[in-house]
């Protein structure tokens, strides 16, 4: 395990700690649109820099394993999609929400079990280094830390904003998975 290699998967995982806090905000706490705002923002964020950057290294293209983490990902963005459009005042937002962070959940304990240990293990330094750019460039980008103006507590649409940071990863990253692994 390198040091960059450590640091990127800290950075998953705190985006996954983040992400869990922020699942509770929006079920239990009082300011609920605004944790929902900034949590569509984290989840999309960090679910473009794992289907361009940390599945590829976890698994081959063609594995079994891999197809399940993005068929749950599509899941996780389509379920959020539908949130998103019913909005948090909606009398079947919560019984949704509730069956979204149970997928939720569980997609972010595959990750923490097993695509974070091979980021761990397997990255090379400089892949390291492009996923850990990838997590700045894509929280940058999708205003993770701060809220959107000039509706700050309005969630934007999930998918487009998928679509934009997956293509804003891999723009900004190599494309050649060559040097992904460790050897």
């Amino acid at each position: 395990m390198t040091r960059a290699a450590e640091h990127a998967a800290a950075l998953l995982e705190r985006q996954h700690r983040r992400i869990q806090a922020l699942l509770t905000d929006v079920r239990f706490g009082r300011d609920r649109a605004p944790a929902f705002a900034k949590l569509v923002r984290l989840i999309v964020a960090h679910e473009s820099v794992e289907q361009s950057l940390v599945y590829p290294i976890a698994h081959p293209p063609s594995d079994a394993a891999m197809q399940t983490r993005r068929g749950e990902q599509q899941q996780l963005l389509r379920v959020l999609a539908e949130l998103y459009d019913l909005g948090v005042q909606n009398p079947e937002f919560d019984r949704k929400f509730a069956q979204f962070t149970d997928l939720m959940s569980t997609h972010l304990t595959h990750q923490d079990l097993r695509e974070l240990p091979l980021v761990r293990n397997c990255a090379s330094p400089a892949y390291a280094a492009r996923i850990t750019a990838a997590v700045e460039l894509v929280e940058t980008f999708a205003c993770v830390h701060r809220p959107l103006e000039p509706e700050p507590h309005r969630a934007v649409p999930p998918l487009p904003l998928f679509s934009r940071l997956c293509a804003a990863v891999n723009a900004a990253t190599n494309p050649s998975r060559k040097g992904a692994l460790r050897t």
